[in-house]
Order: C-alpha cells, then structure tokens, then sequence
C-alpha cells in the first residue's frame, strides 16, 4: 500500500482507465462518464503523451506549466484505487481540484480524505491561497466531506447536453452589437470583460487576475499541436458595444464520429439579449463541423440568460454543480 505523488507522464494512461472506472454510477447513470466522453478522456491523454517532452521544456522556466497536474494517489498491488488531481490556474495562487476519484471497492477507508489533505498540504507549500472545486448537488458523501475540510459553498453551475440532429441558429443579431474573431491566446479582451462583470462573491475565491487569464509562451506551440493530434477544430468570438466587450462565446469539437463537442460563454448580464444570438451561433457552427457528437455546455447561475437560451435551443439539464471555495 503507497500513498504517492502524481508521476508524470508515467500515470496518465493507468490514472485515465481508473478514472474511467471509477466516474460509474448505477444507481445514477446520468453522473457517469458516457462512451463519448471515453473517447475523449482517452485523445487527450494519447496527445499529452506525444506533447511532454515539450511540457518538460515549459516546466523548467513557467509555473503555470510546472503546475498543470498535481497530487497524488493510492496504489495497492500494482493498481490505483483512490486519486486527487490539483492545478495552479495560471500563474496565479488560485489552485483547482479537478479529480477526486476513488474506485468502489477502495470506498469507505478514508481515502479521499488522506488524499485530498496531502494535496491541500502540497498547495500551501506552493503558496495556493484560494482552492476551488465542484461537486454534483446529489452528491452528499463527497459535499459533506469537503464542507468538514473547511470548504463553502459559493456559486452553482448547470451542465447541459444536446444531441443530434440539431441545426443551431443563423438569426440576426441584435441591434447595436458589433462581432469579431476572438483569437485563444488574446487574453486581454477575456480579463477585461472578467474584471468588469464578475460578482464579488466570485471574486473571494476566483480573484480576476491577469495570471490567470494570460497562457504561458510555449501554449502557442503545444496547442496548436493537441488541435492537430486529437484532430480538433476551436474557434472564438467577441461581442462589443462601442468599445465596451460585453461577451465571448467559443466552441471544440471533435471532426470524425466518436467523442462531443463542447460550447461555452460568458456574457455581462446586462445584456441578456445576446445570449440567443450567441448560443445559435457556436451551435450552427459545431453542426457544421460535427453534426453526429453530442454537444456539452455548462451555465454559471450568475448568468441565467446564457442557460435560458440553452433551452431554448433545445439542451437539457443533465446535471448540477456546487462551486466550493477554500481560503489558505
């Protein structure tokens, strides 16, 4: 029995059959891992495991990148049974715990617990001062278990699933709003319209920071490069008024029959009557691209109009998140 820290590359590919394994839920098969999103799971890790030796070079001079996966796992005979996965966002002292995962028969022995403290322990030594993650609202076991490590709850966020045929929408957009090619590694424009929408009570623990939002130099050779092995399209636009950037939508898909596609916004409340216009947008062109996948958008509850004109559209709710915040 070991209780170890992440090695990698070496643990990706047993940590993401684990995890496959591990995100299955009988008695709830909408919170487990769907074939579609195997696929996925499974080119990504094929790619970070071609890109690494670039990763290394990053990880000599960038935080952000010696940071990008953290924390460690249990390991009985061989296999892993119980994992916690941790990452600085950006080059900021906000950290994400994005995986706590721990195989059935590894249930009920505190695992998560010892895991998710050493973690915790790992964070502060990196000098983390604000750790977030998001748990399922059915999930009592695991909210429970991280209210008692001191986390609060602080925000609310829907997922959302359409799946094919669907057509998205060419309608006009509205009066007044003015759109333009947002490229992915023009941060500026993201933090800007962050820094001016988002509540305070976001703000305590996911400060607006520009290290958070600007990527490190080498993301502008190691993307494009997962684009190409994972054979995945991206694409990004911005939405102003005058000079004023009220929102940003973006969307990934995958080109070929196998995996989903993702959408996702952020939009200044004020101007509710985008979000249609916006949402019909990235849904056109991901039909476009990938009319076969299924389409996956998630919704923060600050932003009702942005899951509003996902129903309308045509999404279901298929889950929803607590956001919980740690203060160091």
């Amino acid at each position: 029995m070991t209780l170890r820290e992440l090695k990698l590359p070496g643990d990706l590919l047993p940590l993401g059959n684990m995890l496959v394994q591990t995100f299955q839920y009988p008695e709830n098969p909408e919170w487990s891992i769907q074939a579609d999103e195997e696929e996925n799971i499974s080119r990504t890790i094929r790619s970070l495991k071609r890109v690494w030796p670039l990763i290394r070079i990053g990880q000599l001079v960038s935080k952000p990148m010696r940071d990008v996966l953290r924390g460690y796992l249990w390991e009985e005979n061989g296999q892993i049974g119980a994992v916690v996965i941790a990452h600085r966002h950006g080059s900021t002292n906000t950290w994400g715990i994005g995986t706590v995962g721990v195989l059935p028969e590894f249930r009920r022995r505190g695992l998560a617990r010892k895991l998710l403290t050493k973690t915790l322990d790992l964070i502060r030594e990196k000098g983390g001062k604000h750790i977030v993650l998001s748990v399922i609202d059915r999930n009592v076991p695991a909210y429970s278990l991280y209210k008692s490590l001191g986390f609060e709850h602080y925000n609310s966020q829907i997922e959302y699933n359409l799946t094919p045929p669907f057509e998205g929408s060419a309608a006009h957009r509205p009066a007044g709003y003015f759109e333009s090619k947002l490229d992915r590694f023009d941060w500026q424009q993201r933090y800007a319209l962050a820094g001016r929408i988002t509540p305070k009570s976001i703000r305590q623990y996911e400060p607006v920071e520009p290290g958070r939002y600007k990527p490190p130099a080498l993301d502008r050779l190691i993307d494009p490069m997962m684009d190409k092995l994972q054979k995945r399209k991206e694409h990004r636009r911005v939405f102003r008024i005058a000079d004023t950037i009220v929102g940003h939508f973006g969307y990934q898909t995958l080109l070929g029959s196998k995996g989903t596609s993702s959408i996702w916004a952020q939009l200044d409340p004020e101007h509710a009557d985008l979000a249609p216009y916006m949402l019909g947008q990235a849904l056109h062109s991901v039909a476009q691209l990938s009319p076969t996948l299924r389409v996956q958008f998630s919704a923060a509850s600050w932003m009702p109009a942005l899951g509003a004109a996902a129903e309308e559209l045509g999404f279901t709710k298929r889950l929803e998140y607590h956001t919980l915040g740690l203060l160091l």
